[in-house]
């Protein structure tokens, strides 16, 4: 059913005391709480929810909010909630006006929103986060018109590659998948698979590479008899063993040689991609492409690159999703040299890093040097805001993180902003204190310093 108006609705809310009684209705995340414009996302999401059938859903103001603070504060889903119970400003801002001593909801229903409302529709909590730094004027228009593209890789939750684990791993996969539909096949291989997995590592160890590579041929032969012996007893198999089947076949024929291999068999998608990186030559996941303002490092567009194009090719995309979530046409991107022989074809002026200068104004070769700005901010999204591995399942899973942390990163500015204003006010309140008899006489709070 649609969602509830508010997190709680408890009659016994009005024998406790209420968070403004007991909380610092200063602090940053209370001030940012306040900036929110909450009703545009139930607004947003009222199509996600069935108007007349089940039990009534959790506010949206709450998922909002839970996910805002799991990335700004990296925290897994149940971890999140751990610390929702302890922290009564997390409860304040996801709506919540008095004390809660038991957890909202179960960490598996944050999985089961964020797949409802899907990615298109959580774009809203990146574009929401730059309207309220205008709205509290701390982003400008002109800012929002510069902008500094660059490409990433948000790796994936798998383990390292290798063919002896992807072949036993298929042979173990199916061998389940005998076993549930009470399929018994002439030899599962399990026990000599496992054996030949582990001979492989140590030959591979011991550089004996043709005992390394006679093993992983038998491995290879093993899954190719599993999967003949499967097809042959199961003829009309369903949607799950199908696509089992279908993945299984597709790892025994690829070659050494071949593009878009799998290497993974519950993440099919994962893609091998290599940005030159001298600690880490291969990655395995989606390229993402980030937008950043090129003064103030707003996070200003993200989009997934799927199937690993070429940086030139991602560039329109890029610039179209900036200009939907700011509303403010690009007049000049700033690139690296990876965009060399892009395709774009918009109005935006294009800045390739290390081309010529000469007839260049003194502010526009400033922003030229600003463009590498763009790769400190990237690796605080991984290393802040969960872009490091990508927990979450699928291509839409991929897209999702990436939203959520490029979000997260824009609320951490804020958060900042707001805790400096309030250092600044406590800073003046102490270099001229109000006197004790003025303070007695009235009943109204400090002046608070406007962010």
């Amino acid at each position: 059913m649609k969602p509830k108006t508010k997190p709680e609705d408890n009659q016994l809310q009005l024998f406790q005391a209420q968070f403004e009684q007991l909380l610092n209705i200063d602090h940053p995340l209370c001030k940012l709480a306040r900036r929110i414009d909450w009703r545009q996302f139930e607004t947003a999401f009222a199509d996600c929810y069935c108007p007349d059938f089940g039990a009534p859903a959790k506010s949206v103001r709450l998922m909002v909010g839970l996910h805002y603070l799991k990335h700004t504060f990296n925290e897994s889903d149940e971890s999140l909630l751990e610390r929702w119970l302890e922290n009564p400003y997390w409860q304040y801002f996801c709506g919540f006006e008095t004390m809660q001593h038991q957890p909202p909801l179960h960490p598996t229903s944050l999985t089961k929103w964020r797949n409802r409302v899907g990615a298109e529709k959580l774009l809203l909590l990146l574009t929401e986060t730059i309207a309220t730094a205008q709205r509290c004027k701390l982003v400008k228009k002109q800012e929002l018109a510069q902008v500094t593209v660059d490409t990433t890789v948000q790796e994936k939750n798998i383990t390292h590659p290798t063919d002896s684990k992807l072949y036993l791993k298929a042979i173990n996969k199916l061998a389940d998948a005998a076993v549930h539909r009470g399929v018994k096949l002439r030899q599962t291989y399990r026990r000599v698979g496992k054996a030949a997995a582990i001979m492989v590592s140590r030959y591979a160890h011991a550089k004996q590479f043709k005992r390394m590579r006679r093993k992983l041929k038998k491995m290879r032969t093993w899954l190719g008899r599993v999967i003949r012996d499967l097809r042959r007893k199961v003829p009309h198999p369903d949607a799950s063993l199908s696509v089992l089947l279908d993945l299984c076949e597709r790892l025994h024929g690829q070659q050494k040689q071949d593009k878009k291999k799998l290497y993974s068999l519950h993440e099919p998608s994962v893609m091998c991609i290599s940005k030159g990186k001298a600690h880490k030559r291969y990655e395995f996941g989606q390229k993402v492409s980030i937008s950043t303002t090129n003064r103030g490092n707003w996070i200003v567009g993200v989009d997934l690159c799927q199937d690993n194009p070429y940086d030139g090719h991602t560039l329109s995309q890029a610039i179209t999703t900036t200009e939907k979530i700011t509303g403010v046409a690009v007049s000049n991107a700033f690139v690296d040299k990876g965009y060399r022989g892009h395709d774009y074809q918009g109005e935006a002026k294009i800045h390739i890093a290390g081309s010529s200068t000469r007839k260049l104004t003194r502010t526009l070769k400033k922003r030229r040097k600003r463009r590498s700005a763009v790769e400190p901010k990237i690796g605080h999204l991984k290393s802040d805001n969960r872009m490091r591995r990508c927990f979450l399942h699928g291509l839409a899973g991929d897209q999702i993180n990436a939203i959520l942390a490029a979000a997260a990163s824009n609320m951490q500015k804020l958060l900042r902003i707001f805790a400096h204003a309030l250092i600044q006010m406590l800073h003046s309140l102490l270099l001229c204190p109000i006197p004790h008899h003025q303070m007695a006489r009235s009943n109204t709070r400090p002046p608070v310093l406007a962010a």
